[in-house]
């Protein structure tokens, strides 16, 4: 999230009073009409200005006094959306995430944040990130700014055993083939996208999908699969999502991504 600036703050009050000055303008100018129009600019900026500071300055000033009175704490994300707004060329997006407070308890909330337009998937589910937390809500929470960073680093150097993962993935595919052969294919809907902590070849995740699998010609069932998506698939396979699978029609279990 942007930090508010001297900048900002200027163009805010510039803003103000340009919008003063016309509406003055307005009703000096015209006669008997001029407080009409005036009411009618008035309205109109309002409301822009209500969108305004429910968009991007409200949670601006949010953050801004969080990072300093908020205290610390960790959240796992468990999902991640995209809420349509952009803020100068960055996507704004929507982390659902699970929070421990100090009793203990665990409790989910929501975090609104920006990212990078070259690097939209810098959050992915599974991850931990420290966070600031409201001390008289503790719904209202806000990403760590100066440790964020040092999460993210930290996380990239933290993968598993890399033996132990390709043991994994040389099983997934001894698993995977025969179903990928000759198992019956179907649409599949994405409810939930788990990174599970480790980058293969790259930056292509390794992740575990649950699903709604909707065959042609049977009930829909659910079911879990694990594989590598390739980084610039990633957002095609966000929940809501729909994809093409296998499964074996005797054991729907086994569901596998049909990449072909």
């Amino acid at each position: 999230m942007t930090k508010m600036n001297i900048g900002t703050w200027i163009a805010l009050i510039g803003a103000g009073l340009g919008m003063a000055i016309g509406i003055a303008a307005v009703i000096v100018s015209s006669e008997g009409s001029g407080i009409f129009i005036a009411a009618i600019m008035l309205t109109v900026m309002g409301g822009m200005f209500l969108l305004f500071y429910k968009i991007f300055l409200g949670p601006m000033l949010n953050n801004s006094r969080l990072q300093k009175t908020g205290y610390p704490g960790q959240a796992r994300i468990l999902e991640v959306r995209d809420t349509g707004v952009t803020i100068n060329n960055s996507p704004q997006i929507k982390l659902v995430v699970e929070i421990k407070n100090s009793l203990g308890q665990k409790y989910n909330t929501t975090i609104k944040t920006l990212v990078s337009r070259i690097n939209p998937f810098a959050y992915q589910p599974g991850m931990e990130v420290p966070v600031k937390i409201d001390p008289k809500n503790e719904k209202n929470v806000v990403l760590d700014l100066g440790n964020t960073q040092q999460t993210a680093a930290s996380s990239s150097n933290n993968q598993p055993n890399e033996a132990l993962l390709k043991s994994e993935l040389e099983q997934l595919q001894t698993e995977h083939d025969p179903i990928r052969m000759s198992g019956r294919p179907a649409r599949a809907i994405i409810k939930k996208y788990t990174w599970l902590g480790a980058y293969v070849n790259g930056n292509n995740p390794f992740v575990e999908l649950e699903l709604e699998v909707l065959p042609d010609s049977s009930p829909a069932f659910s079911g879990k699969t694990k594989g590598v998506i390739a980084e610039a698939s990633v957002s095609k396979f966000q929940p809501g999502c729909e994809i093409f699978v296998k499964y074996d029609y005797y054991d729907n279990s086994k569901v596998v991504i049909d990449h072909s």
